[in-house]
């Protein structure tokens, strides 16, 4: 988005789009197309502007089988033949549409007759800006043509970095990664002109590294957006008699049914920075106490690590005796379902580099209940409810603010719709400050 969003800004002519083909080792380049409507937040769009044909796994709902390449085989047969005979029932059942399979499948036989692209050594100039949008978990084979785009092109690289967590919190992560985590960002010193980093607090981690690895690297801060990553068509409306049918007509059964009652949403990766065990035992201490409407918790995420606690907590609760349910891997439109239909979010985080959850829960007009640390203050601001995560009994009072009195609930969903939440135009337009 931040990348559609410069083009309307300074002109999809000034902006080339490129990766590393790690087969030849050169850094492929194109031009971004001119057309206002190529909407490069689609993958298979954006795949055709690099030039890449898409595999199986990019095809709609196939995200369950990523891993599983003769299961994936199998259901593309399956649909395939659906789609043959026309049955546009089955597709209704799996969350899609039966054109919406044509489509993509249309896009992925196509035999691409564009251009092999550019090398970036051929079409850069001196002075050029080089933007990577997440320094981090870049391939290692990358770094030496970094350096080589530095110091033998001339490219000025601007490199974003989106937290320092494995740095700064590393019993929260797999002592591998913390490693190889650093060993990137120390090499990342030899050849970056400028940090560009997501929130205050991240740029006071990032500049306290460099200040121990005697780096003059300036830092710019360019927060992220309170808003909707996918999905922006489906901001706040007004419910109706006929709204509950159409947001549902995309999603399927299993998670329609997760309306039945009231619930309370959890986003973001099942692992145990998401301090999800303490969270899990606030509901478990709320569900045995009597005379309370409790709402449900529902997460939805993908599977995790270091997080033997809160699944040894599911497994001997029962998942707290029906009070938790799971929504593994959901796609757009589910997740965007499951924030309209929620009560409000928790992100109860130790630790995080922004909280994409928190402003997508303000995108749509839900509070949340809120960590007070690092930069999660900065997304929620005035609008949720705070508490410390290394507390029980604080996660608690806050959950229960929320639950117990819906008028101040209310309150604060009022606030939300009249204030106005940073978007991601206004990410851009500040990066495109940054870097000028």
């Amino acid at each position: 988005m931040m990348i559609a969003h410069a083009c309307e800004k300074i002109g999809a002519s000034n902006v080339w789009l490129g990766y590393h083909e790690r087969a030849t080792g050169n850094y492929k380049t194109y031009q971004c197309p001119i057309d206002s409507t190529c909407d490069l937040t689609d993958y298979a769009t954006l795949f055709e502007v690099l030039h890449i044909r898409p595999s199986l796994r990019t095809l709609p709902k196939m995200e369950n089988y990523a891993k599983n390449p003769i299961r994936r085989l199998w259901h593309v047969w399956v649909r395939d033949l659906n789609a043959r005979l026309g049955r546009e029932n089955f597709f209704t059942r799996k969350g899609l549409s039966l054109n919406d399979w044509k489509t993509s499948r249309a896009r992925m036989t196509r035999f691409y007759t564009m251009s092999s692209g550019s090398r970036l050594d051929d079409v850069a100039r001196r002075g050029d800006r080089f933007v990577i949008l997440d320094i981090a978990w870049q391939p290692k084979r990358l770094d030496p043509w970094l350096q080589h785009a530095s110091n033998r092109l001339g490219l000025e690289v601007w490199a974003f970095l989106h937290d320092l967590i494995p740095l700064v919190t590393p019993q929260y992560v797999k002592h591998a990664t913390c490693h190889r985590f650093h060993e990137r960002l120390l090499g990342s010193t030899k050849y970056v002109t400028c940090y560009l980093v997501n929130s205050e607090h991240t740029g006071r981690d990032l500049r306290t590294f460099l200040e121990f690895q005697n780096a003059s690297q300036p830092v710019e801060v360019v927060p992220l957006a309170q808003d909707i990553v996918s999905d922006a068509t489906q901001k706040i409306k007004q419910p109706n008699s006929y709204s509950a049918f159409i947001e549902g007509t995309k999603v399927p059964d299993a998670i329609q049914a997760l309306t039945k009652t009231p619930y309370v949403l959890v986003v973001g990766t099942l692992e145990v920075r998401k301090n999800l065990w303490q969270l899990a035992t606030v509901w478990d201490r709320l569900r045995r106490q009597s005379g309370r409407a409790l709402p449900k918790l529902v997460f939805a995420g993908r599977r995790g690590w270091l997080n033997d606690d809160f699944d040894a907590l599911m497994i001997a609760t029962g998942q707290l005796g029906g009070w938790a349910e799971f929504v593994e891997e959901p796609d757009d439109t589910a997740l965007s379902y499951l924030y309209r239909n929620c009560l409000f979010t928790v992100t109860v985080s130790f630790y995080e580099g922004w909280g994409l959850p928190i402003g997508e829960s303000l995108a749509y007009g839900k509070t949340a209940v809120v960590s007070n640390t690092s930069s999660m203050p900065e997304v929620g601001g005035d609008l949720v409810e705070y508490c410390d995560p290394h507390s029980l009994d604080d996660i608690e009072a806050a959950c229960l603010k929320l639950i117990d009195d819906p008028e101040h609930r209310q309150e604060l969903e009022a606030r939300i719709r009249s204030a106005r939440l940073r978007s991601w135009d206004d990410v851009a337009t500040d990066m495109l400050a940054a870097i000028a």
